[in-house]
C-alpha cells in the first residue's frame, strides 16, 4: 500500500500543509533606499528652486538699482544741456553783434533790425546797464572822461573818448577765471598787432578789487606786463560808469566817444581783431 495515500483513521482528510512563503528580501532591503533616494531628490530640487528664486530677486533689485542710478545719470545729463543751451545762446549773441560790427551797423540797434531800447536816466558820461538778451540801450550814448590810477606809471590818467580815437575798452577783475583766461593771449596778439590799428586803442580797468580772493592783482600784474594801459578802479566807480553787468565785460566806442558795442564775457582773439579791424577802417 502507498503510504503517501492513506487518509488518516478518522476519515477526515486534513487540508495540505502549504509551503513555506518565499520572502523577497532583496525588494524589502532596497525599499528604505528607495525612499532616502528620492528624499534627496527632492531636497536637492528644494535648494535648487531657492537658489533660482534668490537669483531672480537679486537680479530684480541690482535691475531696480540701476535703473535708479541710470535716471540719476539722465537727470544729471538733462541738467548739463541745460547749461550747455544757455551757454550757446551767449556765445550766438556775442557772435551776432560781432557780425553787426562787421556788417557796419554799429550806432543804432535799429540799424541792425533791433527794437531801440528806452534808455534810463543815468548820470551823463555814464552808460545805462547792460542787460544780456536784451536790446542794448547805451548804444550811441556817448562815454564821459575815464579817470583813475594807471598801474604801470602810478600817474593819474584821464582819457577822453571823444577826441578821435576809437577804443576797446576791457573792464576785468583778478579774481575771475575768464579774464585769467583772457588776459595772456589778448597781451601777445596786441603787442605784436596794435601797429596795425593807429586810430584804435585798447585799454583796460581792473576793477572789483579783494585782495582776500585768490591770485592777488599786483602780483599778477607784475607777471602779465600788459602792453596796454591798466586803469585802476577800486571803489567800482568806473565798473558802473560802463553798466556793467560781468567779467570780463568788453566796450567799443567810435572817435567821437559814441558807445558802439558791449558784451558781456570772453571773446576769441579773432573776434577781438575783427572789431578792431571794423573800428580802424570807420576812423580812417
Amino acid at each position: 500500500m502507498d503510504t503517501d495515500s492513506q487518509e488518516p483513521s478518522n476519515g477526515v482528510a486534513e487540508p495540505p500543509i502549504p509551503a513555506p512563503s518565499t520572502i523577497d528580501v532583496t525588494t524589502r532591503e532596497e525599499q528604505p533606499r528607495s525612499s532616502g533616494t528620492a528624499r534627496g531628490l527632492l531636497i536637492a530640487l528644494a535648494v535648487g528652486l531657492v537658489a533660482v528664486f534668490a537669483m531672480q530677486a537679486f537680479t530684480l533689485i541690482s535691475a531696480s538699482r540701476t535703473d535708479e542710478q541710470i535716471a540719476a545719470l539722465e537727470e544729471q545729463i538733462d541738467s548739463v544741456g541745460v547749461d550747455i543751451d544757455d551757454v550757446q545762446v551767449s556765445v550766438n549773441a556775442v557772435d551776432q553783434k560781432v557780425d553787426d560790427l562787421a556788417s557796419g551797423s554799429l550806432v543804432a540797434p535799429s540799424a541792425s533790425g533791433a527794437s531801440a531800447a528806452v534808455a534810463p536816466s543815468v548820470p551823463s558820461g555814464y552808460l545805462a546797464p547792460f542787460e544780456q538778451g536784451q536790446p542794448d540801450a547805451a548804444l550811441g550814448m556817448v562815454l564821459g572822461d575815464v579817470s583813475g590810477v594807471e598801474y604801470y606809471t602810478e600817474v593819474e590818467l584821464t582819457v577822453d573818448p571823444t577826441d578821435g580815437t576809437a577804443r576797446a575798452w576791457l573792464v576785468w577783475a583778478h579774481w575771475c577765471p575768464h579774464c585769467q583766461r583772457e588776459l595772456p593771449p589778448l597781451s601777445t596778439w596786441y603787442a605784436e598787432n596794435a601797429d596795425q590799428y593807429p586810430n584804435v586803442e585798447l585799454i583796460s580797468v581792473s576793477s572789483s578789487i579783494d585782495p582776500a580772493r585768490g591770485n592777488p592783482l599786483e602780483p599778477y600784474l607784475d607777471e602779465l606786463q600788459l602792453p596796454f594801459p591798466v586803469i585802476i578802479d577800486p571803489d567800482l566807480a568806473l565798473a558802473e560808469q560802463f553798466g556793467l553787468s560781468a567779467y570780463p565785460f568788453w566796450v567799443f566806442t567810435a572817435g567821437d566817444g559814441t558807445t558802439l558795442l558791449r558784451v558781456a564775457g570772453f571773446l576769441e582773439i579773432d573776434q577781438v581783431a575783427d572789431i578792431f579791424s571794423q573800428l580802424e577802417a570807420q576812423a580812417s
